[in-house]
């Protein structure tokens, strides 16, 4: 059975569904994730409703790391075929196709003009990158004992992802956008650290 005062401070936006609330909860607590956890996962949904995110936003943040192998790949793909096939029995077929779409978005974290639902997805993804200076180092800690790389990999690894993050606005939505100059700070520092 499930702790429902888990699946309650996690936001499970299914109620009466806690087969399905308890494979998610097991694939978020594999014992290869670091970073991917709960711990992503709780924050994503903290995230999300303060950014005013309604059901298939928060079904959207609960699968779109739902499979993580911890190798380079279509995690975000696999993701998203999982929730087309644990959710079609359980909601109409546009609502599963927008929840599918929303975990697209977190793969390149691209979002259309005036995608609301989009926004807050992708801005939730990405939180921790305008926490404080301290929360956000852990998560990257948290990353890189995941991604399991050397330290030379690590840095040129990492280093792209950074000046690519840095190359664009990062958060879409107008609360996210508050965040913006905390997040720069944070990958700015990251990236002279890695030099």
């Amino acid at each position: 059975m499930v702790d429902s005062a888990v699946l309650s401070r996690l936001g499970w936006p299914l109620p009466g569904h806690q087969a399905l609330a308890a494979d998610l909860l097991a694939r978020w607590s594999e014992p290869h994730r670091s970073y991917h956890d709960l711990r992503h996962l709780g924050e994503c949904i903290e995230a999300c409703e303060s950014l005013g995110g309604g059901r298939a936003e928060a079904l959207g943040l609960w699968f779109h790391d739902a499979v993580h192998t911890g190798n380079p790949g279509p995690d975000e793909a696999a993701s998203a075929a999982l929730a087309d096939h644990l959710l079609t029995p359980l909601l109409s077929a546009p609502d599963v196709a927008e929840v599918v779409r929303l975990v697209l978005v977190t793969e390149h974290h691209v979002v259309p003009p005036h995608d609301h639902p989009a926004a807050i997805v992708s801005d939730a993804d990405l939180w921790v990158l305008g926490a404080d200076a301290a929360r956000y180092a852990e998560s990257v800690a948290d990353l890189k004992a995941e991604c399991g790389l050397g330290a030379q990999a690590w840095a040129v690894t990492r280093r792209g992802q950074l000046l690519r993050r840095l190359a664009a606005p990062i958060y879409a939505t107008e609360r996210g956008r508050l965040r913006e100059p905390a997040a720069r700070r944070n990958l700015t520092a990251e990236l002279a650290g890695l030099r």
